[in-house]
Formats: structure tokens, C-alpha cells, sequence
């Protein structure tokens, strides 16, 4: 589902033409907040890294038991949170591909291409799985992620993303407002507000491996509800320039500390140098509100160098 705003749906041009013009893709990514590249990356890597997450959720029981690794279906009653969950999750964090794929050669070009060449690639790297009836509301990663607030998300599937099967969206607007406003959802969890007339949704509902969504962190993005049977699932990956600030929870792993450090979750990796960053990078605090709906009042109106940002707005 969309929890909001239908708005008009959109269709984004495929950027791989331009993946090596950094004007152009600098360009694109101003007028929609995101950029679709098709095929990026080898679809025989994220294929490979579908076969090792599986291992993993059905090591935890997590999969019915004649699921199939490229149509993956949950086991009943399998949700995010439970204790059972963490432990799964722990070892979905220890696969090294997962990691290193975030320094495939096609991906970081295109980050410094829009970027520049002092990369700093976040060792903080999410697996999202979208269960069935699940859906992920509306939000700016700029709230959660902090430091610049031009950290550009690489969205990754590693499952077909079908029209039924949980679409990303990303809200294109000429200008963005700055941190939004979040309102409490009944279930507990939260959404920024998006009003009537904010902007276009860009939708795009056939997805794959290879694949990659370039998100901006000041973009609204959502992911609707899963309606197929199956699991679906991506990586993402972010980056920014190694100039700008950082928290230094962006250099830990995700979910970090109930998911351990790294001594831990890297050992018996071939290489470690998936998690190295550069030297002297700027650190600054993580801002926690009180009450999450007040995050946009807590968070300093953000200045980007991709983005337009309103005048006015928080």
C-alpha cells in the first residue's frame, strides 16, 4: 500500500547512458531525487548473494520449508523484532559479499562521479526484507542517517521486485522542504508528513538484480506493501563525500550495538578492507529528540550541494 499522497505516478529514465557524465548525472538527480540505473550490477553477484542470505533464513527456520531460493517464502508468523529475528539478522550481517559488493567497481564510479573522488562508503549496511502485508512508510533517510545531508542511498535488490511484491517509490519534487515533519502510525511506528500537491511519485515495478536506486537522503522515499506470498528484499549501501561530517554510527554495523561490532561479525572474512574509511573523517553527534515527531525541530535546516532546498521551511 501507499500510505499517502497518491499523487501522479511517474516513470524514471534509466541513467546507465550516463552513468560516466557527472554533469548529467549531477543534473538528474537534482530535478528528481534519485536516479535508476538497469543492470548496474552483475546480476550473477546479486544472485549469489540471494543463495547466501537464504542459507542464512533457513538456517533460523525463517522460510517455509519449500520455498524456493529464488521465490523465497516466510515461514509463518516470522516478523522483524522478535528475538529470533536478531539472531537472524546478526548472521545476515556477517555474509562478507554483502559487504563487499558495496565496493563493486560500477557502483563507486558512479558515487564519485556524483560525489567526487574522496568517497566515503558508510560501513553501517542495511538488509531490508519486505514480508508479505508488510510495507515500509514514508521517510527521509536524512533523519535516521544525519552528518551531510548528501548521502546518496544505493538501493539493491536482490529479489525480483514485481508490482505486487512491495514497489519502491521516491517523491520527485522541484524542491525539497527540508526535514519533515513525522506523525505516529498506530501500529508504533512513524511517518514523515507529505501533503497533497508535494510533489510526483516515481514507481517502478519491475525491479531486479542488478539493478540500483540511487536515493538522495533529503528525498522522500517509501516502499509499499508486499502482497505476493514471497519475501522480497534489497541492500543498501550509502555514500558520501570524506570532506563533509559523518556520525560515527554510520561506521558501525547496522543495528550496532544489539547486532555486534565488527571483531566480531568480520571474522573469518577473507579481506577486512571492506570496512576500512578514510583517515581524519569528521565526526559529529547523532541527534535523538524526545519524541521522534519533533525530529525536524531538533535537526539543523540542511544546506545540500545536489538538492534544492525551499526557502523557509524546516
Amino acid at each position: 500500500m501507499s500510505l499517502q499522497n497518491d499523487g501522479v505516478t511517474v516513470v524514471a529514465e534509466d541513467s546507465t547512458p550516463i552513468a560516466g557524465d557527472p554533469d548529467a548525472l549531477r543534473r538528474r538527480l537534482r530535478e528528481d531525487g534519485m536516479l535508476l540505473f538497469r543492470g548496474l550490477l552483475p546480476q550473477s553477484r546479486l544472485t549469489e548473494l540471494r543463495a547466501r542470505f537464504t542459507e542464512v533464513l533457513r538456517r533460523h527456520d525463517w522460510l517455509d520449508g519449500d520455498a524456493s531460493d529464488a521465490e523465497p517464502r516466510p515461514a509463518a508468523n516470522r516478523r522483524d523484532g522478535s528475538p529470533r529475528w536478531w539472531r537472524m539478522y546478526e548472521d545476515l550481517q556477517r555474509v562478507e559479499l554483502m559487504h563487499e559488493l558495496s565496493h563493486a567497481p560500477q557502483l563507486v564510479q558512479v558515487m564519485k562521479a556524483i560525489l567526487g573522488k574522496h568517497l566515503l562508503n558508510h560501513t553501517r549496511r542495511q538488509v531490508s526484507l519486505v514480508h508479505p502485508g508488510f510495507w515500509i512508510p514514508p521517510h527521509q533517510e536524512h533523519t535516521y542517517v544525519q552528518g551531510t545531508p548528501d548521502v546518496l542511498t544505493a538501493w539493491a535488490p536482490f529479489t525480483a521486485f514485481p508490482a505486487d511484491g512491495g514497489t519502491l517509490r521516491v517523491l520527485r519534487e522541484r524542491s525539497v522542504p527540508g526535514v519533515r515533519p513525522l506523525t505516529v502510525l498506530d501500529t508504533g511506528g512513524v511517518q514523515a508528513v507529505v501533503e497533497p500537491g508535494d510533489g510526483e511519485w516515481w514507481r517502478a515495478p519491475d525491479l531486479g538484480p542488478g539493478d540500483v536506486v540511487v536515493v538522495h537522503a533529503l528525498a522522500t522515499r517509501e516502499v509499499e506493501e508486499n502482497l505476493s506470498p514471497y519475501l522480497r528484499g534489497a541492500v543498501e549501501y550509502r555514500y558520501q563525500s570524506a570532506r563533509e561530517p559523518v556520525c560515527f554510527a554510520s561506521l558501525r554495523p547496522h543495528h550496532y550495538p544489539r547486532v555486534p561490532g565488527w571483531d566480531e561479525l568480520a571474522a573469518g572474512w577473507a579481506q577486512r578492507r571492506w570496512l576500512r574509511v578514510p583517515l581524519r573523517v569528521r565526526q559529529v553527534d547523532f541527534l535523538l529528540p524526545e519524541r521522534q515527531e519533533s525530529w525536524h525541530e531538533l535537526l539543523p535546516r540542511p544546506a545540500s550541494r545536489l538538492l534544492d532546498v525551499e526557502p523557509g521551511r524546516t
